[in-house]
This record gives structure tokens, sequence and C-alpha cells, in this order.
């Protein structure tokens, strides 16, 4: 499982990186610099996901593991960040500029918001979250028959998955991404 996730994370990252922006990456695959340089989080833990769900299967695997490697992701998530944050514009993570009074100047003189430091945050407030979860699916059910449990295993995993997507996208309305251009679209000079 662990080796599914890793090769799918790995592909992932890439090939979001790439569809991202298809126009660059076709005029950039002579350049071996910019294939191997970017990633994205997202393709790492979509495909990562596909991966081991793919793996499950061919196995023939059907209970849920995804619970153990909710918090460990979390917190794993945030520590790179942390290297976002340090890394300051050259990665692209940074948010517009802001004159909020916790706006970051990364070194050009714009004070920025630190989306960084926000998905920090939220990754760490989680963690918690996620242990109960974890805790509520781990104990024993109730004795009662036929009652369910509201917490199911495989709960804390899609919970870390929908938090954090949601919150990356909400991080993402406020960084500066180029605008996508259309080259038919353009006017002529």
């Amino acid at each position: 499982m662990v080796a599914a996730a890793v090769g799918g994370a790995a592909l992932g990252s890439k090939v979001l990186f790439w569809l991202e922006d298809p126009y660059l990456t076709l005029l950039s695959l002579h350049d071996p610099a910019y294939l191997m340089g970017g990633r994205t989080i997202v393709g790492a833990l979509v495909l990562g996901l596909i991966a081991v769900e793919l793996m499950k299967g061919y196995i023939g695997l059907t209970q849920s593991t995804g619970d153990l490697y909710a918090i460990p992701l979390a917190l794993g998530i945030a520590i790179g960040r942390v290297g976002c944050f340090l890394t300051g514009l050259t990665d692209n993570t940074y948010g517009v500029a802001t004159a909020l009074p916790w706006g970051v100047d990364f070194g050009d003189g714009v004070r920025r918001h630190p989306t960084q430091i926000y998905e920090i945050v939220f990754l760490l407030a989680m963690i918690p979250v996620l242990y109960w979860i974890v805790r509520v699916v781990a104990r024993p059910a109730a004795n009662k028959v036929g009652q369910r449990r509201k917490l199911q295993a495989g709960d804390g995993f899609k919970f870390f998955m929908v938090s954090y997507m949601m919150m990356h996208l909400l991080c993402d309305f406020i960084k500066p991404y180029p605008r996508v251009k259309c080259r038919s679209c353009a006017t002529p000079p």
C-alpha cells in the first residue's frame, strides 16, 4: 500500500503540474529542469489515493486503510508548507498583495497573504479533530443490535481529504496565478 501511495503521489504531483499550463509544458518538453522541477500536492494526494485503491482492488483488500495516514499526511504537509514559506517567491505559493497586518514581504517590497501559513495553521488545527475521529472509530461498537456507528473506518481520511482540498481551493483564490491566454483568441498586433 505504501509503495502504491508513494508511486501514485510522485506521478500525480508531476502530471497535474504539467497539466496546469499545457502550452508551457509543450514548449518545455526539451527542458529537463522544467519537467522535473514542478509538482503539486493536489495531484499527489489524488493520484496517490487512486493508486492505493487500485492496489487494494488488485490484492483483494476491502478494509479501509486511509485513517492510518490522515494525521501523518496533515503533519507532513504542514512541515512542507514551512519550506514553501521559507522559499519565498520562487515556488509561487505566496498570496496576492494585502493591507492586512499579517501580510508578509517576501523580499519584493509587497506585503502578501502568507497562504502557506494559512495552510499550516489549518492543518495543525485539523490534527486534533482527526485524532478524535480515529479514536471514535477505533472504539468497540455499542452492544445494541442493529445500531450503526456514526463514524466508520475511513472517515478520518475522508475528512482530511475533503477539508484540506477545500482549504487549498480557498487559498488558491488569493494566489496570483497567471491567467491562461488563448493564442487563437488573441487580437492581432
